[in-house]
């Protein structure tokens, strides 16, 4: 990590340690255990009020912090990996991504139609709605709860899949821990948690992680053949694309090495009147490394390497046009950045009534910044590029009130509103590698939207055993900004505020015929706003493509519903299935020019999602559980007026079918995890034309195991092997996915 990080880091440092630093007020253990064990079996996310997991209107899947312990979990997002109806897609292994990490629920594609949320507050960007997983460190994380379906009856838009909440550990007593560890591809993690109870009112959590890896070879250099003859070369190997048409592996854009960091602080204080403020800042760094260090696999009759030119493969007809620039990836040393600051306040009432209100800003100043090589000349010790600044932020708050009404109803009522804007600016650079300069403009844009929302939910108990939810949110959502191209052709376009409204209604039902039973019901409708991308951001990816946005896109909606049984046999096996059924209306569909290298968006689509989960659980003796869980997804396109060819394909970027099979558990001072993870087939083309297999660009389906074993040499002290992809399994989810990966780690508590 280069100073220019470490400065930003600093002052943050140097603050947080010396708040720390303070006098300690500890609960009993005993009483914290109990605590925690009723937390577990409690979650909030479904209702905004605690509920037990088998009293909830949905099929609500739950990962402690203890489950994380069992796991090699390096970001957030991979503790959900072997959750039902969860798919989780992450490129590049352990890397950091700004677009990359793709985690959906329920064959509902694109990770901005799920809302994710920290302690209630919204993670996904106000950009393209992508969520940094890596901003939330593992260790702080007290639980996540996942809850399917559509809820933005509760939440407003982006919760069409369903809502992630990741909860992060409160202080009840001084606790101190500190891990390490080391792994494949010198992987390299470290991370410090301290939290504190300063005074009987007070209290406090502070957390750093910082982690770094030399990376691997993920990305290939794939070249069609074309006609032009030149060179005799050999080492190109014949291959496919993704659609099976005829191509060469030529070399490979060599490793992808990173670092990036972490820093938290929370402060907790107990006020009179039963009330409670917390307050919240983090900041999440990461930058490349290590970058370009290419591999061409061509060489001349004379052995020399070949990475430019027309050139003939030797023993055949077949010619290449070979260019320097497909062996890049862009500029080293690019820090991205990403900032939030949360507040809360809640106030007991009495008589089971609650106020709550939350405040959350989000700041990106660097986080989506973009580089496209120039010309087919661009080498790799200099040559023109475009680098794209795209900062962003958000600004949310929530105002909710939760109170019983007469014997049998229950009401949760409040407002929000939250602001997103992005800016965009694209410059001409003399010379890529240098990713601190800028040139003349070509285009800029400035967008941003408005949401305010009403929004309220009817708990009715009609009998002891049967439970109504009827709820709905009130949306009012407007967006405004400009288009403005500075090269020739110049233009500007200004787009005045325009506004849409949405109503969300949803009802469950939840009725327990015994104790061991729940059956579950429920229909309900979302709507998705366009992410600002698509609204006003202009980019243009490798691929030579402009993406030109269009700010006359609508929300997009869903109707979903869903019938479960949840039925627990004995005090030890849990069987869970459910069936649900989607309908989403006005896609946002990315359409192409037949004259022009553009594409543009427009809602265009109409799609059905149909599927099924299936789960067991069963507690063994020895403080063992296992699992399995099936999950099949049927995401079809019915309608499209943009592109008919895609009518009655599956969806991009879901699979159709799930699996996984796992033993988890504590036995002793040993502790651990065995995994199976299966995906089927993801398309990638709309039209489902990828059908290849086992080459760059393709989605395989595979199958993978994953292992941990930890150790207690004492209380508080533990050490632990871990094993992801055990048996090097050889697949690709686009690009190359990481092998066989092990890692090490100490952890040390007190």
């Amino acid at each position: 990590m280069n100073n220019r990080l470490h400065v930003k880091l600093l002052p943050l440092i140097v603050s947080a340690a010396c708040a720390g630093m303070s006098a300690s007020f500890a609960l009993a253990a005993e009483e914290v255990q109990k605590s925690a064990q009723k937390m577990e079996e409690m979650v909030v996310t479904a209702t905004k009020t605690a509920k037990d997991t088998s009293e909830a209107p949905a099929t609500v899947s739950v990962v402690t912090s203890k489950d994380i312990d069992k796991m090699n979990v390096q970001s957030v997002d991979e503790a959900l990996t072997y959750l039902p109806g969860v798919y989780t897609n992450r490129p590049g292994g352990h890397e950091p991504s700004v677009m990359g990490t793709n985690v959906l629920l329920r064959g509902i594609p694109d990770y901005s139609r799920t809302l994710v949320l920290v302690d209630g507050q919204t993670l996904n960007d106000p950009y393209i709605g992508a969520v940094t997983w890596e901003s939330v460190p593992a260790e702080t994380v007290e639980r996540i709860e996942v809850v399917p379906g559509p809820f933005s009856s509760l939440y407003g838009g982006s919760a069409m899949g369903g809502v992630i909440n990741i909860i992060t550990k409160a202080p009840t007593k001084r606790e101190f821990s500190l891990k390490g560890g080391v792994g494949t591809n010198n992987f390299q993690s470290g991370s410090l948690v301290y939290q504190d109870r300063l005074g009987e009112r007070i209290g406090i959590v502070l957390d750093y992680a910082h982690k770094q890896s030399d990376g691997y070879i993920k990305d290939e250099v794939v070249i069609k053949p074309g006609t032009a003859g030149g060179t005799i070369v050999t080492g190109a190997q014949r291959t496919t694309d993704s659609s099976g048409n005829a191509a060469y592996l030529v070399g490979d854009k060599g490793t992808n090495g990173w670092n990036s960091q972490n820093l938290g602080v929370k402060l907790y204080v107990d006020l009179p009147a039963d009330s409670r403020l917390t307050l919240g800042a983090s900041q999440f760094l990461y930058e490349s490394t290590g970058r370009n260090h290419y591999n061409t696999y061509l060489r001349d009759a004379a052995g020399n390497p070949v990475v430019a030119g027309n050139v003939t493969v030797a023993g055949t007809s077949t010619n290449l046009t070979v260019r320097e620039k497909d062996f890049l990836t862009g500029p080293d040393s690019e820090i991205k950045e990403y900032n939030r600051y949360t507040a809360e306040y809640e106030k007991q009432l009495g008589k089971g009534s609650t106020l709550k209100a939350t405040l959350g800003y989000s700041d990106m100043p660097l986080y989506n910044n973009y580089f496209v090589l120039g010309s087919a000349a661009t080498l790799a010790n200099g040559g023109s590029a475009s680098r794209m600044l795209r900062p962003s932020n958000e600004l949310s708050g929530t105002v909710q009130a939760s109170f019983p009404l007469a014997d049998s109803h229950y009401l949760v009522a409040g407002v929000s509103g939250n602001k997103r804007k992005i800016d965009t600016i694209t410059y001409s650079v003399s010379d890529w590698r240098d990713a601190g300069i800028t040139g003349p403009v070509q285009n800029q844009t400035s967008g941003e939207d408005t949401t305010y929302a009403l929004f309220v939910q009817d708990e009715i108990t009609l009998s002891p055993r049967l439970t109504a939810y009827l709820g709905g949110r009130y949306d009012s959502w407007s967006t405004e900004g400009y288009i403005e191209q500075v090269r020739a052709p110049a233009y500007k376009n200004e787009y005045t505020s325009r506004s849409q409204t949405h109503f969300s209604p949803k009802a469950s039902m939840v009725y327990r015929p015994g104790d061991t039973t729940t059956l579950r019901g429920s229909i309900g409708n979302s709507f998705h706003a366009p992410n600002l991308r698509d609204t006003f951001g202009w980019w243009t990816p490798q691929t030579g493509y402009t993406y030109t946005p269009n700010p006359d896109l609508k929300p997009e909606t869903v109707t979903s519903m869903e019938l479960g049984i949840e039925q627990q046999v004995g005090s030890g096996t849990l069987l869970r299935a459910t069936i649900y059924e989607s309908r989403l209306k006005d896609l946002i569909y990315r359409t192409q020019s037949d004259t022009l290298m553009e594409q543009s968006v427009a809602n265009a689509g109409v799609a059905k999602v149909k599927g099924i989960e299936l789960e067991v659980r069963q507690k063994l003796m020895n403080g063992l559980t296992a699992f399995a869980n099936l999950t099949f997804n049927d995401s079809k396109i019915t309608e499209n007026q943009a592109n008919p060819a895609t009518e009655g394909k599956y969806m991009t970027r879901t699979p159709r079918k799930m699996a996984n099979i796992g033993l988890q558990g504590v036995q002793g001072p040993w502790s651990g995890s065995l995994t199976g993870h299966y995906v089927g087939k993801v398309y990638n083309n709309d039209e489902n034309l990828d059908t290849a297999s086992g080459v760059y660009g393709s989605y395989d389906a595979y199958f993978i195991t994953n292992a941990k074993l930890s150790y207690a040499i004492k209380k508080g002290l533990k050490l632990s092997l871990s094993a992801n992809n055990l048996f090097d399994r050889d697949y690709y989810e686009s690009s190359r996915a990481m092998g066989r990966a092990v890692y090490g780690e100490i952890a040390w508590q007190m």
